[in-house]
């Protein structure tokens, strides 16, 4: 059977929740969710975002510390290349029922799910459709549109916050893509606060 990292049920001091793809081997190492360099660039975003001028993005943003915060992925099965080939979940695992029905309890007390990545964003709109047919209300509000905080996805962003072009290999390149994100997540959150 198939190894399976739990959420992180947080502290209850924001109604934010994080959802992620899979856990993988750091995860599988340190026996609980967004390990790694994942994990360190969340702990950035969040520093940044609790450092933000409008005092709604701080109220929601409170700690630097991800595991004060609701943390799951699409898939809660282990993935990552040195043990089945691929660092991503099939469709199939995340659209199982029983997986949307796994998220949909996690989301309980949530107003805000912020999705990182494809099948995060996937499984955020099947989880929401959930909620719609449950006729629930109010149900959480899903961010979709923010790349993976991994290296590789975070590398795809060329230009800072100014519009200036991001040297590879500088040592705060990955700094300034985490406040592009930021950047992101607060014009998603302004729909909604």
């Amino acid at each position: 059977m198939a190894e399976k990292i739990r959420y992180n049920p947080g502290k209850g001091i924001s109604p934010v929740a994080f959802m992620f793809a899979c856990p993988g081997q750091k995860e599988q190492q340190a026996g609980r969710v967004v390990s790694g360099m994942t994990g360190k660039n969340l702990n950035t975003l969040l520093s940044i975002l609790s450092k933000n001028e409008d005092e709604r993005v701080r109220a929601l943003f409170p700690s630097e510390d991800r595991y004060d915060y609701l943390i799951t992925n699409a898939s809660d099965t282990v993935h990552y290349p040195a043990l089945d080939n691929t660092s991503l979940p099939p469709k199939s695992e995340y659209s199982d029922d029983a997986n949307l029905n796994r998220l949909y309890h996690e989301f309980d007390h949530t107003k805000i799910v912020i999705a990182f990545g494809a099948q995060a964003k996937e499984t955020s709109k099947l989880v929401a459709y959930k909620y719609e047919m449950r006729e629930v209300t109010p149900r959480p509000k899903f961010i979709t549109s923010l790349p993976h905080l991994s290296l590789l996805a975070l590398n795809q962003i060329s230009e800072d916050v100014n519009g200036e072009h991001i040297e590879k290999g500088i040592s705060e390149a990955t700094y300034k893509r985490l406040e592009v994100v930021a950047k992101m997540l607060i014009e998603n959150l302004k729909n909604l606060l």
